[in-house]
């Protein structure tokens, strides 16, 4: 095996501090809801933005209540959409709260007069000036899954307050459960993390397939871990339209990566996995299935599952960079030059 970096000593801890804003999430939405609330946007710029997928598939599949969007930061303030106003709520996340397109976002947002939630490392930034509510989590390594927390947190109490009670305990009821879960995932995705460093190893491009919620973690995959810190060709391809184009780039030597939670969607990345055992001998796959995710109830898998799923490529980096002999905290360009 690669000599992987050790999972973060304080990733529970990261994780639970999370958990631990939930009252005051719930108070704060309950009165955005009891003012009238017509739409939720959810709104960052690259890897805070794919991880709305879950918390959007929530409030998506769940009320008909009120709109939800998620969006690019930029986008949000170039379309300006119709129903951004005072009956919006404006959920921007940002690692750093300084991301400049984010922090214009959440000030174009107030000045239509929307709620903003901001959702960054702790200290004073942007986001937590410009936050109506602001959440956060420790500034170390383990950012992804407390961002995916704080999200679905937020999202659970909105359907709460859309009467949507049912749904929202049976998946609050596995809340507490995440820390202990996700860290069982660093080391459960193991074997995943080396056949995909394996396949990775000589091959100049690979092809990340997620469905449904799984193609915001697809993108990433591809986007952020592969392309911004590995510096490796890398494409992400929804499931539900490989079928549509891509599938004529697979060969038996081109890499292709499927990434399955126990969604809804779970059958348009299966498809594809069927494809790839029969077309390329450099297929890898990430199944949420194949996790023990203790203390997660079964009702709640099929939502969860997704956080996991992040949570399990955020190793899988681990796994590629240690083969690759390459830094994931190197860059070229990004917070180095204008643009």
């Amino acid at each position: 095996m690669s000599d992987v970096i050790p999972v973060p000593d304080d990733f529970e801890d990261c994780v639970q501090h999370a958990i631990d804003q939930d009252s005051k999430i719930r108070e704060f939405v309950s009165s955005v809801q009891s003012k009238g609330l017509d739409h939720v946007y959810l709104v960052g710029c690259g890897g805070s933005h794919f991880g709305t997928y879950p918390a959007f598939e929530l409030l998506d599949r769940y009320t008909s209540d009120f709109g939800a969007t998620r969006i690019t930061s930029a986008e949000l303030t170039s379309r300006n959409p119709a129903d951004l106003g005072p009956n919006a709520l404006v959920v921007a996340a940002s690692h750093s709260g300084n991301t400049p397109e984010t922090v214009a976002a959440a000030e174009f947002a107030k000045s239509t007069g929307a709620t903003v939630i901001g959702i960054s490392r702790q200290g004073d930034n942007g986001l937590s000036r410009l936050g109506d509510l602001h959440l956060d989590y420790p500034d170390t390594i383990s950012i992804t899954e407390p961002k995916l927390v704080l999200n679905e947190l937020v999202a659970l109490a909105l359907l709460e307050g859309a009467g949507e009670t049912q749904k929202a305990a049976e998946i609050r009821a596995s809340i507490p459960a995440l820390p202990g879960a996700l860290r069982a995932t660093k080391d459960e995705v193991a074997e995943a993390g080396e056949r995909i460093a394996d396949i990775l190893s000589d091959s100049p491009r690979s092809y990340i397939v997620g469905a449904g919620p799984a193609y915001g973690m697809a993108k990433m995959m591809a986007w952020c871990y592969f392309m911004e810190m590995q510096w490796m060709h890398s494409a992400a391809i929804n499931g539900a339209d490989f079928f549509h184009g891509p599938l004529e780039m697979i060969g038996e030597d081109v890499p292709l990566v499927v990434l399955l939670a126990e969604d809804a969607t779970r059958s348009l990345g299966e498809r594809v996995v069927r494809f790839g055992e029969t077309y390329t001998n450099k297929l890898g796959v990430v199944d949420t299935a194949s996790l023990s995710l203790p203390g997660i109830k079964p009702e709640a898998r099929g939502d969860l599952s997704v956080l996991a799923l992040m949570s399990a490529e955020r190793r899988i980096l681990d796994h590629v960079a240690a083969r690759r002999g390459h830094d994931t905290s190197v860059r070229r360009y990004m917070y180095k030059v204008e643009y």
